[in-house]
């Protein structure tokens, strides 16, 4: 009778949870596919990632020696005196040696092709991202918003089953244990993040007074020093700068609703969208790997029928020449970790290691909730300046993404270095001619790269004040170097200058100004 009376109590509670489940059986699957993911576009994110690795390296290559060894710019003493938070991550200050610098970057390099072939993926690429953290490390003046986002973005794809398809891994473990997509709390993560970035973007861009009134994207393009390529000819046509204004502010504001909400081909129409907006990015300014970043992020919001359609589009004489995968299959050969399981579970340890491999897929799951809840907890306590409890303050990779926000500069900066020799003369330290105040041509030329514009914004900030002078003060003391050796012992001191410029919204240009970042005995 009591056993009778405990199942009537349960009864009606059980068939409530059913009839509850059946109501929310269709919210569930709307939420579960708005955070699936193919995995052809993971597969197109690891390649993007590896590719994206090594321009990375190939642009940091040109300047090795002056940014990452003691003879440059930025000796291991200044790692060591400036930006404590990266104190001690970097394998790359263990030397100030070039030779040191040049074999880890043909290693990072190497380890980037592996990852990109989707050789031993998630292991390559945390190998890889090690070696890029230790790299943005070692010297933390030459980085952007886009190297953060870089860094972070990688990380949370190596939650994700990045070698599901188009990959050596793949090969190795037949097609047939492929998955067509993938959902779980590492994939919403990864979907998450370029929406915190551009959601809170948008934000930050209401809080100025340019951006909302169609007028921001004529002044950042003023600006000669990040302005390339088309953005140089954009100028003259400020109807379709106001246009083109309002158009970013509306993905930026909208980016939830076009890309979170929607699903399949619509999904896949707006991911297109924003990446032509990355590539107009890339044509106009020079803003580093940030456009390339981008684009990688907004991958895995391109859907299946993206995939299939551009399946389509390879001809079938070219996939028939591709060797078959049986036969890569047999010269690559079973992975060592693999042979072993399956040699343990024949002779009886299969409890084992499905222990194994269930805990390592929990330990995934718990690493990608905790991902999940950061980008949610510190995006949204940055953009409404609440104050987080001590506990949880981080120095590294916070969720800020203030790009052009909350207003563009309305100014830019070019450096020059002159040298007073024992004459009494006053030159150019690195050429034969004189330093002016002339406005230069096409100011973004003045420099090498953008990572040598990020350095010289933080050299003049250090002659005024900031990392106590130390990164001023080595910066003077490399370009003596230089300098003598471009014009022999008779270099007595260098004075490096910078000149600024408003940016000509109007069209007319107001004088340019001189300051001094350092002076230097030689």
């Amino acid at each position: 009778m009591g056993v009778a009376s405990k199942l009537e109590r349960v009864g009606p509670d059980a068939e409530t949870y059913r009839q509850l489940r059946h109501r929310l059986e269709p919210v569930y699957r709307w939420v579960r596919s708005r955070f699936e993911v193919d995995t052809r576009a993971l597969a197109a994110v690891r390649i993007s990632f590896g590719l994206i690795l090594l321009v990375d390296l190939f642009i940091r290559w040109g300047n090795i020696e002056r940014f990452y060894t003691n003879d440059g710019a930025y000796p291991i003493e200044a790692y060591e005196a400036t930006y404590s938070q990266f104190t001690g991550l970097s394998i790359h200050a263990l030397s100030g040696e070039l030779w040191f610098q040049q074999l880890l970057f043909v290693i990072a390099g190497l380890f980037a092709m592996a990852f990109a072939l989707g050789y031993r993926t998630r292991l390559v690429g945390f190998v890889s991202l090690a070696l890029l953290l230790s790299l943005q490390a070692r010297n933390p003046a030459l980085l952007n918003g886009g190297d953060k986002l870089l860094r972070v973005l990688l990380f949370l794809a190596l939650l994700t089953p990045l070698g599901e398809r188009w990959s050596i891994d793949a090969l190795r473990r037949g097609s047939a244990r492929a998955r067509e997509s993938v959902v779980s709390f590492a994939t919403a993560a990864l979907l998450i993040q370029p929406l915190m970035v551009f959601s809170q973007n948008a934000v930050l861009k209401h809080q100025g007074d340019t951006w909302y009134e169609g007028e921001a994207l004529q002044i950042a393009l003023s600006n000669d020093v990040m302005t390339i390529f088309l953005g140089n000819h954009l100028a003259s046509y400020p109807a379709l700068l106001e246009v083109l204004n309002w158009a970013w502010v509306g993905l930026l504001a909208g980016s939830v609703l076009f890309l979170l909400v929607t699903d399949g081909r619509l999904r896949a129409a707006f991911a297109l969208v924003y990446m032509g907006a990355f590539a107009g990015m890339f044509l106009t300014m020079s803003v580093g790997l940030f456009p390339f970043v981008l684009t990688t992020a907004l991958l895995p919001f391109l859907t299946p029928p993206f995939w299939s359609a551009l399946r389509r589009l390879v001809p079938t004489s070219l996939t028939d020449r591709l060797p078959s995968a049986s036969r890569l299959r047999s010269f690559i050969g079973q992975p060592v970790e693999r042979r072993v399981f399956d040699a343990l579970e024949r002779r009886g340890y299969e409890s084992k290691t499905s222990f194994v491999r269930a805990y390592c897929s929990s330990l995934l799951t718990v690493i990608s909730v905790l991902a999940l809840l950061s980008i949610l907890v510190y995006g949204t306590a940055y953009v409404t300046d609440y104050d987080l409890p001590d506990e949880l303050e981080t120095p590294v990779d916070q969720q800020s993404w203030g790009l052009y926000a909350p207003n563009p500069t309305e100014g830019y900066s070019w450096y020059a270095v002159e040298a007073q020799l024992e004459s009494g003369d006053e030159i150019d330290a690195f050429g034969d001619g004189n330093v002016t105040a002339d406005r230069p041509p096409d100011a973004s030329k003045e420099y090498d790269t953008f990572r040598d514009r990020k350095f010289m914004e933080t050299v003049w900030a250090s002659g005024n004040g900031d990392t106590n002078g130390v990164i001023a003060v080595d910066y003077a003391e490399w370009a003596c170097e230089r300098a003598t050796e471009t014009h022999g012992d008779s270099v007595e001191s260098i004075t490096v200058h910078r000149f600024y410029q408003p940016s000509p919204v109007d069209g007319e240009y107001e004088e340019t100004g001189r300051f001094t970042v350092i002076e230097q005995t030689c």
